[in-house]
This record gives C-alpha cells, structure tokens and sequence, in this order.
C-alpha cells in the first residue's frame, strides 16, 4: 500500500504542475465528436463510442490507466473499429470528463459504475484495459461472468483492498485538502510532465512532441485531487485465486522496456491467468505501447477476440 501511494503522489506531483488549457468541464459540453455521458447514481460517466453497435462482431469495453484517460485508447479503439467491433472507453470517475468524487458522494466503485454501463447497452462484452484499467476489467470479469466473453489486458496492475485506517485517512477532508493542493499547484511549466511520458512510453523522442494537454487538461479540473483521494479509500482488490479458475479466452499484452508497471504486480496476475491465456511481450513502448503504437498493438489482440463471442 505505501508504494501505491507513493507512486500516486509521484504521478499527481509531476502532472500537477500543467498548464491549463482549454477544455470542456466535466459534464458541461462534449469534449469529443464520439463523447457521451451516462448517468448512475451520484455519478456522470463520460464516454466515447466507436463503431455500430447494431452490425458489430461483438461489443468491447476498454478501461484506461492511473491518471490518464479515454483519450489514451483511442487509437487501439479506432483500430478495432475497423474490425467491426463496437468499442466504448469511458472515463473512470475522477478522471477524463467524468465526475469527482467527494466526501458527500454515496460511493460505488468503479466495478459496479463499468458493469452499469455495460448494462445500459445491453448484450455480452469483451473488457479490457490498460494498467489500473486492466484490474478493473478483471474484476469486472469476475463478478459478472456471464456478461463478459474474454479478456484484453494491457500491462494490467491490480490494486489491493482498501480498508481501515487506510481508508479513513484517505477519504478524510485532510487528504482531500492535500491531493487537491498537490494538484492545484502553480501549473506554468509543462515540460515537467515529458519525462514522465518518456518513461511511459519508453520513447525520449516522443515525448518531446507530445501533446501533454491530453493528460493535463482533464487533471486540471475542479475536485481531481480531492477525488483521487477519495477514490483510493474504496478500491477494489482482486481474487487471483478466482481470476485462474475463471473460462474466457484472454490476451495479456506486456512491454519489454515498461519503466512503470509494478513487475511482480504483473507477473502474479498472469501467472494466476484462465489456461489458455496468450501473453505477448512487445519490444518497443513501454507501459503505454497501446498508445505508442495502435496498430501492432491491436493487431496482436485481434487473432484471440475472434474467440471471444
């Protein structure tokens, strides 16, 4: 546990000092041509949707990463769109354009606001994701079974149960107040942010042209610190005992050169993956190799989804 908040702090002290740029607030406006927003409880999910879900080979729900959002998809989305699959990325709550967690929100977690999506559609999914992204797609998986057709998982990294005092610390006012000041810190230099994508993505090169606006417009909105605080107070952890005994077909994707992912974290989940599982390790970028490159990436995934209907 002190890891991951030690690398949560990491990744919101880097990302905090951003500039501003000019995007939709949550919920105000739509941010994408694809955007959409689905309501549940005290929460609004921000979404994008690709492809015809009426004609579609099948329906695939893609989860993103700690810190980043749907825009990180994107291209691997595009890519299975192609395909004539119907591919949904919604923004996990606290992140991308989806609402803020605070102290006043009748909590859920983000298994039950993802399977409530997938509920709103109807029908049977593949779910996947990236990174944190990817152990909420496997829970999800567990829970609901007989919804999920097969797993695509990219560097996934589960999170461990969150409870007692740790839990009380992080939802309370004070860590609020602390996440949201670290966020809200000056933000008027941006080339902060390019070493981390460096890491990322494994890719010095690239990460002198990125478009950082991607990850630090949505950081900058109202309530994101405070949020990932409250949302580090309810997490789920996974059943790895449970994850190897479960009968869908599944494709890990790894990175070589990944700087990031939490090696033994990794590890243990695809030991503990369902028999038959695929794993392929990719030689170039790194943790975000789905952004990096979207059409290789995808294009190792697609042989095992035609298994999964």
């Amino acid at each position: 546990m002190k890891k991951t908040l030690s690398f949560m702090l990491s990744l919101i002290m880097l990302f905090s000092c951003l500039p501003l740029f000019c995007f939709a607030q949550v919920g105000e406006a739509v941010p994408f041509k694809n955007s959409e927003y689905f309501e549940f409880g005290d929460y609004t999910l921000h979404y994008r949707t690709y492809g015809d879900i009426r004609s579609c080979r099948a329906r695939v729900m893609l989860l993103h990463g700690f810190g980043l959002s749907s825009a990180s998809l994107e291209g691997v989305a595009e890519e299975y769109e192609k395909e004539n699959y119907f591919v949904v990325t919604p923004d996990m709550p606290n992140f991308g354009f989806s609402s803020r967690e605070n102290e006043e929100t009748k909590l859920l977690s983000r298994e039950e606001l993802v399977f409530a999506l997938m509920e709103h559609f109807g029908g049977k999914w593949i779910i996947g994701g990236h990174s944190m992204g990817g152990g909420i797609a496997v829970n999800v998986a567990l829970s609901h079974p007989e919804s999920v057709t097969g797993l695509v998982l990219f560097a996934p990294q589960t999170s461990a149960e969150a409870g007692g005092i740790t839990a009380k610390l992080m939802k309370s006012k004070f860590m609020q107040a602390v996440f949201g000041a670290i966020i809200g810190l000056v933000k008027p230099f941006p080339n902060l942010v390019r070493p981390l994508v460096a890491v990322s993505f494994s890719d010095f090169k690239l990460a002198k042209d990125y478009d950082v606006s991607k990850i630090a417009a949505p950081l900058a909105l109202k309530g994101t610190g405070a949020g990932i605080a409250v949302m580090s107070s309810h997490t789920c952890g996974t059943d790895l005992e449970a994850f190897s005994a479960l009968k869908v077909p599944a494709v890990i994707i790894t990175a070589k050169n990944d700087m990031v992912a939490n090696k033994k974290n990794l590890q243990s989940l695809i030991d503990c993956a369902p028999e038959g599982t695929v794993v392929y390790c990719v030689q170039k970028g790194g943790h975000m190799m789905m952004e990096y490159d979207p059409q290789n990436t995808a294009a190792l995934t697609l042989p095992v989804m035609e298994k999964m209907k």
